[in-house]
Parts: structure tokens; C-alpha cells; sequence
């Protein structure tokens, strides 16, 4: 079982979940041993995450909750998934070429997939 009060327990999580988990607040906040969440506990946090290659939405400090029980999307950079999060946060002409190979990367798959499927059945 990992320990999900760690910045390595919420590494494992999220890598284990396809790249991307939601926590409360409050399980960043324990990871970062900290008493209670403040802007510049959160600058720590995004740091601490950042380290690890994980990015998070909301993904500034000013966005981040200050609330315990808020919750926080968590994700790793170097995934797919993470490319296109990353790439719909940067409006851009090459973010948005990230975006639109993103959603025909999983198209495609998904079509590929369809077809093993019916040639598999006829």
C-alpha cells in the first residue's frame, strides 16, 4: 500500500493511475510537513512536486486552495496525458498541435483497437 502523505507515495499513486490522481489538499500539505496551508506553503509544494516531474491543476501557487479539504489534480509531465494538460494550460501554436495529436493519438488507437476487435470476430 503507498503512503499517500509522502511526495513519494503521491508519486507512486499517480503514476499507478494511468498519470493523473486527485488528493485533498490536506495529503500535499502532510507530504510537505507543513502546519497549514499558505501561498508560500503551496510555492513549496509545486516545487516538491515539480522535482518529481509532476505538475498540478490548479498549477500556480495563487491558484492553488488554501482550504484543507479542496482537492488538487496531479499529474506526471512525462505522459501523454500530461503533454496535452500541460499544452491546454499554454495557449500556443505548437500547444495547440500537442492538443490536436493528443485527442487523434487516442482516436486513432481507439479505431485500431475497433478493428483488431472486428477482425478478431469475422
Amino acid at each position: 500500500m503507498m503512503d499517500e502523505s509522502t511526495f513519494e507515495g503521491i508519486e507512486a499513486a499517480v503514476r499507478s493511475n494511468g498519470g493523473v490522481a486527485s488528493f485533498p489538499a490536506w495529503q500535499l500539505r502532510e507530504a510537505q510537513r507543513a502546519g497549514r496551508l499558505t501561498h508560500r506553503i503551496n510555492e513549496n509544494i509545486l516545487r516538491s512536486l515539480a522535482g518529481r516531474g509532476l505538475g498540478t491543476i490548479p498549477g500556480s501557487a495563487d491558484g492553488m486552495p488554501t482550504s484543507q479539504n479542496e482537492w488538487v489534480r496531479v499529474y506526471a509531465k512525462d505522459t501523454p496525458l500530461g503533454r496535452v494538460l500541460e499544452a491546454a494550460m499554454q495557449p500556443g501554436e505548437d500547444e495547440d498541435e500537442v492538443l490536436r495529436e493528443g485527442v487523434d493519438g487516442a482516436a486513432a488507437k481507439m479505431v485500431e483497437r475497433i478493428r483488431e476487435i472486428v477482425l478478431v470476430d469475422e
